[in-house]
């Protein structure tokens, strides 16, 4: 698999559009700075699906449209097409050539192409997925990408790892999977809460449910009670019913016989009423008169003892008036004794305060008097701390620098012993390498003349091979050019031919005469078939016989007449005729001939002009029998060579008719026909002549072909004969023997010279160690008399301390016992203080209390004096009421004793009216006991109906049920009352159920089968978490397993091709970081080459870098290679040597990856198998020259 072909379209500095074939090998890419030859890479890298503007070198991705120059415009779009061949079938897809292209547009929509498909950028980025192939794989590598490699960015390395690796896939699986773990997580969360809220439903609704279904139970019960004691309270009411209607009946009957015996008394007792009612009016009068007098009598008794009750109330209040007065005075008298005795309180608890505050003073003074003693032994003491801290200090220090002084001297000691060992094992090495060294030099020569000899060989036989290929490469050019030339006449020979037997260009008229002969006794055809020109002239010749091309020629008059009719009677249009041998000589008149004198003179003037070429008659090439016709129509055509030209002999001789070599015309009326020349097919004039010409070259051509594929086929023999390979095989093994004694010689001469260095330096370390060691023995003796006698100072000042911290605590202990007291004084005085204010407060309370009791003193007096007044108008209203009650009782007498007589004869009367009213009245209240019995009958039917009513609406509105009447026979013995109070108990049992929920089960159903569906959903989810979980670790595993598989295989190729590119000596490795995921951790590169011990790679120099990492470029590719690199000015920093050991590990790898080197350096080129040269000929605008070269010595011997 390789890249072929790359197609640039208004990318960058590519404003036309660019096609760059690439074949295997290498192929270099060179050019001034800024012509462009780096967006080569860049367009392969944004077709490959790029998406950072900032690696185009650009900052926004519509920037890569052509922007336009001073003399071209910008363009709307932007298309890169890279066809890559697929004949190994590396790529997932069954197509052997794969053509992706992207495209933007300066909206900045863009799309992806794939096989011209419109496609995803996912679906590129899957198809070169862990191929090696990608916008950021290792296929691209550019200078700056050397840094990011060797960098501590270990993100953009770890790439290069994975896509060699083939991990991506497993990577994207597995973010993916961990995206959807974290969704089934997150499912499984929001499912936990529902299941949470739909347990805690189902629950309720359980309950709720069996509390409906013991409501159901006991609403059951409750029917069948209430239906029986309906039933039975229905069968009663109707037999209660019954009964009552046949007593209301007998009832009936003896209401009737007692009024007939009420109506007979009546009417006597009609005529005693009324005399009785004389005498009760005369009784009523007199009993109101002494009612009159027994109000108005009544009324002064009331008046006298309202009076007397009032001179009562009057009396008690003006006693409790004057017991208030004197229990006021004396709350006066304590309230002004608590003032006297409050004042002389506040005076003492003053004197007090004044006393202690005072003793407080004197205290406070002793306190702070201590303060200032115990502040200065408090410094003294710290200072005395801080004395013997440092002391510790500086003793610490002495003892620790004792202590490394003794580990130092150990440690010199120790060290000199190892070099005295170091310095035999190093003397015994330098005599072996004396030998080596001896035996590799006569080896080394008898290599030297082996290769000179066979180099010799191999440079007469190569130089004889080069010039048969040059030759080969000469003759295949002039074969690919011939066969061109050859397939240009075939196809131009078809075409015209097919023009002719189509009659292209011929009029419909003049096709039809053509098609069908059979009007023509002779020989039939057009202008345009009989004549021809040469190929310069047969534009202007078509332009001047443009309107009589379609001219059909006849031989006679009847012919003439013969087309015409075909064409009437075949209704096919018209066409131009004419008749051969038609242009005769005629007699002229003399202004005829001094007519023709005139246009010869100007012809012979027109000849003499500049920009003449010729009479068009002139040019035309035809039989004599049509000549003729010819030399009439082109008889004043002349032909110039430009239309400027034919302008001007237009306006300087009218009459003629001008042509230019590319056809434009103008006739003598001033119609000018001009514009782009037309191609050489599409002119009618000479066609037939031009395809007869063609079909006489054709044979010529093919056997110059022949001859040459000849030559070609002997040239291919002879280089087949020179084989080069064994002797480059032969050549190539004696270098590499001849590499490797040299490799050998430097490394023990290098060895050699580094023993004899190392002992010297070595026995310079042993002096130094010994002289070290006799000073720190010196400062080990001086520091441990110096620690004793610091220690003996450092005990006086710790005694000291101890003696003023006794002295200290003495001080404060003393400085506590005074603010103690102070503290209890203070307490002391607050309290007084708040004594004092209590006291006042009291005294103001008295103040108030004695300004109240004055004012109710004054009140109570005017009440007083209020009430005796009163007293005395009250005594003087009795006195005149108790005089005119005496009156009133003495009138009062004498109409009790009129009253008398008259009720005498009234009593009489009326005993007798009772006696016929009592029998009356027991007749009356046997007919009212009749009535009334009747009437409660009534009333019993009238409940028993509405009874009946209510027990058959109550039946229908709870049961909706109509009950029918049934026949009992307990119906006496029945206990209504213990049914009724079952029936009560049960619908207590229903009350105290509370509201029910009688949909409670369907619901309970309902969200059982939802919870149950949760439940299973969750576990579902669970088992799919633990599935994902399994997935992600198998892909861990995969993806580990396959990238520690990766790295020991680069990492072993990188020290092998590191070595190869330094010293075989030099050091290489790669490291990935310890106790972390392989597929997380750091990726550490060491490369010390020609014996330097830096740091970091950073150090090394810039050719070092590039170095290392084509090191490392190439171990990948020896793991997984890529099927295309690209190379972009990587070899800058190499100098000539290096170069050279870039250019044959790209020899070496170029057998299995294609290489597109972006370079200026020239033995860089040279490698290159197929060179491209980017130039700038047109400001802004890139173009590209291609060159091949010659193939490899390797592969032009296979």
């Amino acid at each position: 698999m390789y890249l072929s072909k790359l197609e640039i379209f208004g990318f960058k500095s590519f404003a036309q559009k660019t096609n760059v074939l690439f074949n295997e090998g290498i192929t270099s890419i060179v050019g001034p700075n800024g012509c462009g030859k780096t967006n080569i890479v860049d367009a392969i890298r944004w077709c490959l699906g790029e998406q950072k503007s900032s690696a185009l070198r650009s900052d926004k991705m519509e920037n890569v449209i052509f922007n336009g120059t001073s003399t071209r415009k910008p363009m709307g779009m932007s298309e890169v097409s890279l066809t890559i061949q697929n004949t190994k079938g590396i790529l997932p897809t069954e197509y052997t050539d794969i053509t992706i292209t992207r495209r933007i547009f300066r909206s900045g929509e863009s799309e992806y192409l794939l096989n011209k498909n419109i496609c995803r950028l996912k679906d590129i980025t899957n198809l070169f997925m862990d191929t090696g192939i990608g916008a950021n794989a290792y296929s691209v590598i550019e200078l700056k990408m050397v840094e990011t490699i060797l960098s501590n960015k270990a993100e953009e390395r770890r790439t290069m790892f994975e896509e060699a690796a083939g991990v991506n896939k497993y990577k994207l699986r597995r973010r993916l999977s961990l995206r959807k773990l974290d969704e089934v997580k997150a499912d499984l969360t929001r499912v936990n809460d529902i299941v949470s809220e739909v347990e805690k439903k189902v629950n309720s609704l359980e309950r709720q449910a069996r509390k409906a279904d013991r409501h159901n139970n006991l609403s059951s019960r409750l029917r069948e009670f209430e239906l029986d004691l309906a039933e039975r309270e229905l069968a009663l009411f109707s037999l209660q019913t019954a009964q009552s209607k046949l007593r209301k009946d007998e009832l009936f009957k003896h209401k009737i016989q007692y009024e007939s015996e009420l109506s007979k008394f009546e009417d006597e007792l009609k005529d005693s009423r009324e005399t009785l009612l004389a005498i009760e009016s005369e009784l009523k009068q007199k009993r109101s008169e002494v009612a009159l007098q027994t109000e108005k009598i009544y009324n002064a008794q009331n008046s006298i003892s309202l009076y007397g009750e009032r001179k009562n109330a009057l009396e008690h209040n003006i006693e409790r008036f004057k017991q208030e007065l004197d229990e006021l005075k004396n709350q006066l008298t304590e309230s002004q004794k608590i003032i006297s005795n409050g004042d002389a309180n506040v005076q003492e608890i003053i004197s007090k305060i004044k006393v202690k505050e005072k003793d407080r003073t004197g205290v406070e003074e002793k306190l702070n008097e201590k303060e200032l003693i115990l502040d200065e032994r408090r410094n003294q003491l710290k200072q005395q701390s801080d004395i013997l801290l440092e002391k510790f200090k500086e003793i610490t220090g002495k003892e620790n620098e004792l202590h490394n002084t003794e580990n130092l001297l150990k440690q010199r000691t120790e060290s000199i012993g190892k070099l005295n060992d170091k310095i035999l094992a190093l003397t015994n090495n330098v005599a072996k390498t004396v030998g080596y060294l001896e035996e590799l030099g006569n080896e080394k020569s008898e290599i030297e003349k082996s290769l000179n000899e066979a180099e010799t060989v191999f440079l007469a036989k190569q130089k004889e091979k080069e010039e048969l290929e040059g030759h080969l490469s000469l003759l295949k050019d002039k074969e690919l050019e011939d066969k061109s030339i050859l397939k240009t006449l075939k196809d131009k020979i078809e075409f015209i031919q097919s023009l002719i037997d189509n009659l292209e260009g011929v009029s419909a008229g003049a096709k039809a005469l053509l098609d069908d002969r059979s009007w023509s006794n002779g020989e039939s055809t057009i202008l345009a078939h009989i004549g021809d020109s040469e190929e310069k002239y047969r534009f202007a010749i078509e332009a001047a016989l443009k309107n009589n091309l379609n001219n059909i020629l006849v031989e006679s008059i009847d012919d003439l007449k013969n087309g015409i009719e075909f064409l009437k009677n075949n209704e096919v249009g018209k066409a131009s005729f004419f008749i051969s041998g038609s242009t005769k000589k005629v007699n002229k008149n003399i202004f005829d001939k001094i007519s023709d004198f005139l246009q010869h003179r100007k012809s012979k003037q027109i000849e003499r002009e500049n920009g003449f070429i010729g009479w068009a008659k002139d040019f035309v090439k035809a039989d004599n029998k049509w000549l003729s016709c010819f030399t009439d129509i082109l008889g004043s055509t002349v032909i110039v060579n430009d239309l400027e030209t034919a302008f001007n002999l237009y306006n300087k001789y009218p009459g003629f008719n001008f042509a230019n070599l590319n056809g434009d015309y103008i006739d003598p009326n001033g119609i000018v026909e001009a514009g782009s020349a037309p191609r050489i097919d599409d002119t009618l004039f000479g066609r037939k002549h031009l395809l007869e010409n063609m079909r006489k070259e054709l044979p010529v051509r093919e056997n110059k072909l022949a001859e040459l594929q000849e030559k070609i086929k002997v040239t291919e023999e002879k280089i087949s004969a020179i084989n080069l390979k064994v002797l480059s095989e032969k050549g190539r093994l004696l270098v590499n023997d001849l590499n490797n004694v040299d490799k050998q010689l430097t490394r023990f001469e290098f060895e050699r010279q580094k023993a004899n260095d190392e002992a010297e330096k070595t026995q310079q370390e042993i002096h130094d160690l010994a002289s070290e060691a006799n000073l720190f023995d010196t400062k080990r003796n001086q520091l441990e008399s110096l620690i004793f006698t610091e220690n003996n100072i450092r005990d006086d000042i710790e005694r000291k301390r101890m003696a003023l911290e006794e002295s200290f605590k003495a001080e404060e202990n003393e400085y506590e016992a005074i603010r103690t007291h102070i503290n209890e004084l203070n307490l002391e005085i607050e309290r007084l203080i708040g004594e004092k204010k209590n006291t006042e407060n009291s005294i103001k309370r008295a103040e108030e209390s004695i300004s109240n009791i004055r004012k109710t003193i004054e009140k109570r007096e005017a009440d007083i004096s209020y009430s005796e007044n009163e007293g005395q108008n009250i005594l003087a209203m009795l006195d005149e009421n108790k005089n005119s009650l005496s009156n009133l009782e003495q009138a009062k007498e004498d109409l009790v004793k009129a009253e008398t007589e008259i009720d005498s004869r009234y009593k009489s009367l009326r005993s007798e009216m009772n006696e016929k009213e009592n029998e009356l009245s027991l007749l009356r209240k046997k007919r009212e006991e009749i009535s009334e019995e009747i009437h409660s009958i009534e009333i019993k039917l009238n409940e028993l109906k509405i009874n009946t009513q209510n027990l058959y609406q109550n039946i229908e509105e709870n049961y909706s049920l109509t009950i029918e009447k049934k026949v009992f026979d307990d119906l006496e013995s029945f206990n209504f009352n213990e049914r009724s109070a079952e029936v009560h108990d049960i619908k207590q049992k229903v009350k105290s159920l509370g509201p029910v929920n009688l949909l409670a089960y369907s619901e309970y159903e309902e969200e059982k089968e939802r919870l149950d569906f949760l439940l299973k959903q969750r576990n579902d989810l669970i088992d799919s978490e633990k599935d994902i979980i399994k997935t992600i670790e198998e892909i861990n595993n995969t993806a580990q397993k396959q990238f520690m598989e990766t790295f020991d295989k680069i990492r072993e190729n990188f020290i092998k091709i590191f070595r190869t590119l330094f010293d075989p000596g030099d050091e290489a490795d790669l490291k990935l970081e310890e106790n972390t995921d392989p597929l997380e951790a750091k990726i550490e590169i060491i490369a010390k080459p020609k014996g330097k011990r830096p740091t970091s790679i950073e150090l090394l120099s810039g050719g070092e870098k590039t170095l290392t990492a084509i090191a490392l470029l190439f171990a990948i590719y020896l793991v997984k290679p890529s099927p295309f690199c690209i190379l972009d000015e990587i070899d800058a920093p190499l100098d000539d040597a290096n170069i050279d050991r870039f250019t044959r590990i790209l020899h070496d790898f170029s057998k299995d990856t294609q290489f597109i080197v972006v370079t200026h350096n020239k033995r860089t080129m040279e490698a290159a198998h197929t060179l491209y040269g980017v130039t700038m000929q047109e400001e802004g605008i890139s173009k590209l020259v291609s060159v091949r070269f010659n193939e490899d010595i390797d592969a032009i011997a296979g």
